[in-house]
């Protein structure tokens, strides 16, 4: 059986800066104002700092410009946007499209506050969209904030096994890394209580993508 595509070579440091970032925030109080917006924030300077050359992250993209996206779309003016896109190549502008093949990565960003129903309508948005267009990859990151997400990971806080799951509506999707910041030693933190970003890959490829960092 094929190994599927390693993940991109931003993700295993971005995930960690955003995890300590994650548990900065709740060392100094500041955790119950954090949005989505700000973590999907933080994630874009992690991204920045990691990211291979000629590689660009915007925030709220509308799907309608992205061309492997926008085709699928029932209506030009849909307002359906992703959190993060992560490029080959910058856009002129905000209204302008990203050409065919330039976009890498569509990535959706969820807090551990956000109601359990929509990180699963996430997944399988994701996962349909991937469905239509294989070429661009996808991803969900989880920010957890002094909670261990049980959604993906196990009692010591590790990614679940199999990694491999679905969702209820047969959405397939793999916990692809797991990245914990904590005050406490490990072998002494037997709830596996901290402040987690995991990187979950939805429907993932067998192989890279072509343009794929």
């Amino acid at each position: 059986m094929a190994k599927i595509a390693p993940i991109p070579n931003w993700a295993g440091r971005a995930l960690q800066g955003l995890a300590y970032w994650l548990g900065c925030q709740h060392a100094l109080g500041l955790a119950a104002n954090i949005s989505e917006g700000a973590i999907a924030w933080e994630f874009i300077q992690q991204v920045f700092t990691h990211r291979l050359p000629n590689r660009y992250v915007e925030a709220e993209v509308f799907y309608r410009h992205i061309p492997e996206v926008n085709r699928n779309l029932e209506a030009l003016g849909s307002r359906e946007r992703g959190d993060l896109v992560i490029a080959t190549v910058p856009r002129l502008d905000r209204k302008t499209s990203y050409g065919v093949h330039e976009v890498e990565a569509i990535i959706e960003i969820k807090h551990n506050r956000s109601a359990k129903r929509l990180l699963w309508q996430d997944i399988d948005y994701l996962a349909a969209q991937r469905s239509r267009h294989p070429e661009i990859r996808a991803f969900l990151i989880y920010a957890s904030i002094n909670e261990r997400p049980d959604e993906f990971t196990d009692l010591a806080g590790a990614s679940k096994t199999p990694r491999n799951r679905k969702t209820r509506k047969g959405s397939r999707y793999k916990v692809r890394r797991v990245c914990r910041a904590t005050q406490r030693i490990p072998s002494k933190n037997t709830s596996a209580l901290g402040h987690y970003a995991v990187l979950v890959e939805v429907a993932p490829p067998k192989v890279a993508a072509r343009n794929d960092a």
